[in-house]
């Protein structure tokens, strides 16, 4: 049940399925986001979709995938791979999100992991593409 949440939830993600995300997540579902910690799925829910409006606006071309595994009985991890375009090149940025569930199946739990290097490395993308 755990990998199966959690994949119904990062394929919501990809698609901006916001209605499945919103389902998926506990109602005092506690979200360790990269600007602080959010509670409830309307505050996370509102996060992710402010996240991908932005992400429109600084890119020509968004993909969106993400791999699953579980961590334990009750969690699991996704590692969500970004591929963004700007003029003709792409750039690929990776982050991770470790999910906790609940006897329902529904998150109770998210915390965002930057992976090393990869903000700084999306970064230099944008500063060189914009360079030109």
């Amino acid at each position: 049940m755990v990998l199966e949440s959690a994949r119904r939830f990062a394929a919501a993600l990809d698609g901006e399925d916001y209605e499945t995300v919103r389902v998926s997540l506990a109602s005092g579902c506690v979200y360790e986001a990269p600007l602080g910690v959010l509670v409830g799925p309307e505050a996370i829910v509102a996060s992710y979709s402010q996240n991908a409006v932005a992400a429109r606006g600084r890119f020509a071309k968004i993909e969106y995938t993400s791999e699953v595994a579980t961590a334990g009985p009750t969690e699991a991890v996704i590692t969500f791979t970004d591929r963004v375009m700007l003029g003709e090149v792409w750039h690929a940025y990776r982050c991770r999100q470790h999910l906790r569930l609940d006897a329902e199946g529904r998150i109770e739990h998210i915390r965002h992991e930057e992976l090393p290097g990869e903000r700084e490395r999306l970064q230099q993308f944008e500063a060189a593409a914009l360079a030109g």
